[in-house]
């Protein structure tokens, strides 16, 4: 589970969350959705603990990310929008990786690797933007990890690449696990996430269980997600109307 509570964080003197609460429970795919800007990176590298809150509490699945234990950087991926990688080969850089990764799954990422026609024998700088985040999204996949957390995945991949990304990732979805998407090409995923949380001034006042309240959004021609988030934001008070107690 990832639950905040009172959560605050910003930079200098700009705050940009000021006493968030959220709850994820396992089995979802979540989507989270915001304007430019409105804090989706910051969410998921707080919760990745490569940001650390200056108030409140944090815990993905009972550890607080801040403290970067062994333990919890091996149950958590993150995989940012443009990832660094080291000029390494594909094969020194597993080497490096996996004592890390107990649980990693080396046949799926050989197989999602073969699938995503990623080049195995350049170094990982020398690949394109496309190729190196096929490879990250591999291994994230692979990790064996319970929370997922990943930064505008399709952005890069090509039609094919995107197809086989939206298997790969209904293939990762398990009971124990929470995966968290932050896109904008909502129209690449929108089968998928479910529930929808929406950011807006550095809050997530809208957590939206598309199972549940299909059926009152499409009667009110919000079945599109991008209808949806734009009501959000521009007429939250509507749609608070209509989804009554998931508003956050």
């Amino acid at each position: 589970m990832i639950q905040l509570e009172s959560m605050t964080f910003g930079y200098g003197k700009s705050v940009l969350f000021d006493k968030m609460d959220l709850r994820l429970e396992p089995g979802s795919i979540a989507g989270l959705l915001g304007l430019n800007g409105a804090g989706k990176t910051s969410l998921l590298k707080l919760l990745a603990g490569a940001l650390l809150p200056t108030g409140g509490r944090i815990e993905t699945f009972g550890r607080n990310p801040a403290k970067r234990e062994a333990v919890h950087l091996a149950d958590v991926a993150f995989v940012p929008e443009d990832p660094w990688v080291p000029a390494l080969t594909p094969k020194d850089w597993l080497a490096s990786q996996l004592p890390f990764r107990p649980a990693f799954d080396r046949p799926l990422f050989d197989q999602m690797i073969q699938d995503f026609a990623v080049e195995g024998d350049k170094k990982l700088s020398k690949l394109s933007y496309g190729q190196r985040k096929k490879f990250l999204l591999a291994f994230a996949l692979a990790s064996g990890a319970r929370t997922l957390l990943l930064d505008e995945p399709t952005n890069g991949l090509d039609i094919p690449s995107k197809m086989q990304f939206r298997k790969m990732l209904a293939a990762a979805a398990r009971e124990d696990r929470i995966i968290l998407v932050s896109t904008h090409q909502v129209r690449d995923l929108e089968n998928l996430i479910d529930p929808i949380l929406i950011m807006d001034k550095g809050k997530i006042p809208f957590v939206l269980p598309m199972t549940d309240l299909g059926h009152v959004l499409q009667a009110e021609g919000m079945n599109d997600l991008e209808v949806l988030f734009n009501t959000a934001i521009t007429e939250p008070a509507r749609l608070a109307a209509l989804v009554g107690g998931t508003h956050a």
